[in-house]
């Protein structure tokens, strides 16, 4: 991302108010429970896109337009640019409808997002683009944005994301899910969350399950009550924030609580303000004097079953979306290259559309792995689309790159990129069109570099070659044809042990010991003459039951227990790489009636 759109975005979340706010209390002296109408929707989990479209997102228009016409006082948030952009697909009617009650302050578009993501498992840079491309369709389609990150379902929060969100423009986080189990309890109901560099937003860390609501009137809940005063009495702030509605289907909140939400404004008993608004209007309200009193909090908020189970499930979907973030940044620092050089313009659409896909599969039971098999239909689709996005632009940009750079070389040239903000030293593999006896390779400079052959097939070779490559630079190497193998001693071996260890793996930096079970039973560094391993590296059997939620959750208390058992008894070996770049040995064995296969792998350094 350029940091002048950053800039202009942050400038943007700054400048335009969220909706309406009608006699904003003072929450120094008036005490005031900000209520949240909501409804959450799993885009995909226990149903598809399909029946997402057909049935939710429909009921989720119809039921609200419903409540706006029987209650005058009744407002609604909802989350998700992905599924705004589905109600102006499918039901554009109904989409024309839904933008005068965002237009009057009623529909508040919430959590800054394209879809109410998992914030675990992808990077920095997936949060920040659901915040400018969430922001960005609702400011271009409703002249509105959000100031909040508003996650009520997911799996755990990292210690980074308040520094994220801070840097993005936002002012506040909610979410209910800390009531599932953190390990130190929840830190605040209101509070301060501070990221790893001091940023920070308002976290409203407990404000009930949104399937659940107030019983009684709404305005005379005795626990809602001691909460206010304690916050206010404790931090002078007289309020605290309260979710209310259904899940996980959409919809609407249930009209018996509307009607006590709604009605709660003239009670002449209540106990404190019900205040009917957005998702972030508190977090606007509080003014920097009163941030400094609130409570804080500093760390990872993190789930003692949700947080590592989910971790586990669905893991091609992980992989998928993590290989589409590292090409999506490749390729865009690869276009701005190709633009700045007047190679190629810009191809700003060609990657949002990208973007978009992968953004939109990071939904917080997508990309965790706890949505139904089916579901995955779609989403691999929207990850290969988005990989066929980026890799077009990543090709386009460095054939542009490549024609104003010196490819004169005596054999094949090659051009090296490297994406990274740091100079780089590593392994290259490239298919090159089959040639006589085999290859060596040369630098730059023209001194020939660590290779060796991968493969062989009737048309090509592929080989892997040692390369340097400035930070964001690009680099020509040159593929000669030759008789002999490379010859560079790079301290690379592989051979067959006597005694204890099966196998030893060893480069300029480490010995690598493997026994005859398959472990890894020592690693020896050379420069410290220190053995790093205490015992043999074990592939474990671990005791699994969880209580609820079996195919994603791992139960805290079974993490408690010792390991079953292990992965032993005696291993198949295979040496499958033999050369100056690197060396390879495969494991493979069985134990409780499945197959495991182990590569181990050492390179030259």
């Amino acid at each position: 991302m350029k940091k002048s759109g950053l800039l202009l975005f942050v400038l943007l979340i700054a400048a335009v108010a969220s909706g309406a706010v009608i006699n904003k209390p003072d929450i120094t002296k008036e005490k005031t429970l900000y209520a949240i109408g909501y409804a959450h929707l799993d885009t995909q989990w226990r149903w598809d896109y399909v029946e997402v479209i057909d049935d939710y997102i429909k009921a989720t228009l119809d039921d609200n337009f419903s409540r706006f016409e029987k209650y005058p006082d009744y407002v609604f948030n909802f989350t998700g640019a992905t599924r705004y952009a589905m109600m102006k697909e499918y039901f554009p009617a109904r989409y024309e409808k839904l933008k005068q009650y965002i237009a009057q302050g009623r529909w508040f578009v919430s959590g800054s997002s394209v879809d109410e993501c998992d914030v675990n498992l992808n990077y920095a840079e997936s949060v920040i683009r659901h915040i400018l491309y969430g922001n960005i369709y609702f400011k271009k389609e409703f002249g509105k944005v959000s100031e909040d990150f508003m996650l009520p379902d997911c799996f755990g929060f990292q210690a980074h994301l308040p520094s994220v969100w801070a840097h993005c423009g936002l002012k506040g986080f909610s979410t209910q899910k800390l009531t599932w189990g953190h390990p130190g309890g929840i830190p605040f109901n209101i509070g301060v969350w501070e990221g790893l560099d001091g940023k920070s937003v308002i976290a409203a860390l407990n404000p009930g399950g949104y399937t659940r609501s107030i019983t009684g009137p709404a305005a005379e809940s005795n626990e809602w009550s001691g909460r206010i005063n304690e916050n206010g009495n404790k931090y002078g702030v007289f309020a605290d924030f309260h979710y209310y509605g259904v899940g996980d289907r959409g919809g609407a909140p249930r009209e018996r609580d509307v009607i006590n939400y709604t009605s709660a404004k003239n009670d002449p008993n209540g106990l404190y303000r019900i205040y009917l608004t957005s998702s972030d209007q508190l977090f606007k309200d509080i003014t920097p004097e009163i941030k400094k009193r609130l409570p804080r909090y500093k760390g990872d908020l993190l789930l003692t079953e949700h947080s590592a189970g989910s971790l586990t499930s669905q893991a091609y979907m992980k992989r998928w979306n993590r290989k589409n973030e590292l090409l999506a940044d490749s390729a865009e620092r690869a276009a701005v290259t190709a633009m700045w050089l007047g190679g190629a313009d810009y191809p700003q659409e060609k990657l949002n559309r990208s973007w978009y896909r992968v953004l939109s599969s990071q939904m917080h039971d997508i990309l965790p792995g706890t949505s139904l098999p089916r579901c995955y239909n779609f989403s691999w689709n929207d990850e290969v689309i988005g990989l066929n996005g980026f890799a077009a632009v990543l090709e386009n940009s460095a054939g542009a790159v490549s024609r104003a750079m010196d490819t004169r070389v005596k054999g094949t040239a090659i051009l090296v990129y490297n994406p990274l903000a740091i100079a780089r030293e590593d392994i290259v593999e490239a298919d090159i069109a089959k040639t006589a006896g085999t290859v060596r390779v040369y630098a730059p400079d023209g001194q020939e570099v660590a290779s060796q052959i991968i493969s062989k097939n009737d048309s090509s070779v592929k080989i892997a070659f040692t390369a340097k490559v400035p930070s964001l630079g690009f680099a020509v190497y040159d593929i000669r044809k030759d008789d002999a193998a490379c010859k560079l001693d790079t301290g690379l071996s592989i051979t067959k042990s006597e005694g204890a260890a099966e196998f030893k793996l060893e480069n300029k930096y480490y010995t690598v010991m493997v026994n005859s079970s398959g472990d890894i039973a020592g690693v020896f560094d050379k420069e410290n003459k220190k053995e790093i391993l205490k015992s043999p590296a074990r592939l474990a059997f671990l005791h699994e039951k969880p209580s609820r939620w079996p195919a994603w959750n791992m139960d805290w208390t079974d993490r408690q227990n010792p390991p079953i058992g292990y992965v032993d008894g005696s291993a198949s070996f295979k040496i499958i790489e033999d050369g100056s770049v690197r060396v390879a040995l495969r494991v493979i064995r069985k134990s409780r009636d499945s197959i495991f296969t182990q590569t181990i792998r050492l390179y030259a350094g």
